[in-house]
């Protein structure tokens, strides 16, 4: 368990299966977790290559840190439906976390690693390389955007409507998305895999926002990536690079 941090080592159904040789290269824990709890997590409590696979225990609409589209929020629409409210300490639109519809892994590169890279794009899409690799095994096919970060006012309202490099895609649809925060010792990249796209309550949280056909936008934004949620994580553990 994170110093601090009130994450616990999960019991669930999502496990490491990796061989024990190919343990020793990474630090990997599955935590147990609210979802504020898991994004209050300090950067300097890492100092090795870490992944954390992280399920939550909640549903949550996480906003970024710079907090946009909170005034658009209905917060009695996320009260009768159970949804939590958090903010995350990296930026972009908001993100719906639920647990059973999304692979949550965060994977910490320290500046020391061999795979640090100063770049945040280039960071971003060898990470993209990782998971596409990973879904490739399992049948899979996607695109990974390796052009400029695309933003929108609809994307700063919610995150999966914007492109960011290493992002996968399905017919133009996001099934991947990336973000990160940085400190003087690493990156943690929080990585989101959609297993179930469930746009209705996003739509719902947001009816009041003044962008024009923005449940359409929100409901275009992402699709399935067609795989169970073990088998994406353990394609992704296959595909780590040895440090």
């Amino acid at each position: 368990t994170g110093a601090g941090t009130g994450l616990q080592e999960s019991e669930s159904t999502l496990h490491d299966r990796r061989p024990a040789n190919q343990l020793r290269s990474w630090i990997i824990e599955t935590k147990y977790s609210e979802t504020a709890l898991a994004h209050e997590a300090n950067l300097d409590e890492w100092r090795e290559p870490t992944i954390w696979v992280i399920e939550p225990k909640d549903s949550c609409l996480v906003l970024g840190k710079s907090q946009k589209g909170r005034a658009f929020l209905n917060l009695s629409y996320l009260e009768e439906q159970n949804i939590n409210l958090a903010v995350r300490q990296s930026g972009g639109g908001a993100v719906l976390v639920a647990p059973e519809d999304m692979l949550w892994v965060d994977i910490f590169v320290p500046k020391e690693s061999k795979f640090w890279i100063a770049d945040i794009a280039k960071a971003s899409i060898w990470i993209g390389k990782i998971w596409d690799d990973a879904l490739k095994r399992l049948d899979i096919e996607c695109s990974l955007f390796d052009e400029n970060f695309y933003r929108s006012e609809a994307s700063d309202l919610i995150c999966f409507i914007g492109r960011a490099p290493g992002e996968l895609f399905i017919d133009n649809r996001k099934i991947l998305g990336i973000s990160q925060r940085r400190s003087k010792f690493g990156t943690r990249f929080q990585c989101a895999l959609i297993i179930n796209w469930k746009p209705e309550h996003m739509i719902g949280a947001y009816t009041s926002a003044p962008i024009p056909n923005l449940g359409n936008l929100i409901s275009r934004a992402g699709i399935a990536s067609g795989c169970e949620k073990q088998d994406a994580l353990n394609a992704f553990l296959s595909v780590l690079p040895s440090l």
